[in-house]
């Protein structure tokens, strides 16, 4: 199975700007302490995120006909959301919080991240070089 494509790397581009954005308009948002308009920021970002995601996603099933149940893509918006936290902490640029703080993050996403991949083992072992059995002997 392939594990990098080119619509992936599409998506890794385009979420890294999208992160990027994110955390400057929530370092913003967070300095005018207006408490509604950060939530809807994360709404807005997750739905970006996820119309992305889907959209190169589909194309990348179309392409590469990979069954992955979307794994890949959970993992690289983890690493782009939690790297662009980290840097952005060290190098002082945004206001991002405290260090445990995004210890947290990382590991309570990291959780759901791990039940995800049990999930893509099982599918990984229901098909055949990533495609699934039933369409194969149909």
């Amino acid at each position: 199975m392939k594990v990098l494509t080119f619509r992936l790397g599409q998506f890794a581009f385009f979420g890294l700007v999208l992160t990027v954005a994110f955390r400057l308009v929530l370092s913003l948002c967070a300095d005018v302490e207006n408490g509604i308009i950060i939530p809807l920021c994360a709404i807005a970002y997750c739905a970006l995120m996820f119309f992305i995601g889907w959209h190169f996603g589909k194309k990348d099933v179309i392409e590469n006909e990979i069954n992955d149940i979307g794994f890949r893509w959970h993992f690289t918006t983890y690493l782009l959301y939690n790297g662009v936290k980290i840097v952005s902490y060290y190098v002082g640029l945004l206001n991002t919080g405290s260090l445990k703080a995004i210890g947290f993050t990382a590991l309570f996403w990291g959780i759901g991240l791990l039940i995800h991949f049990v999930f893509f083992v099982i599918a990984q072992r229901n098909s055949i070089k990533g495609y699934d059995k039933d369409e194969i002997f149909n």
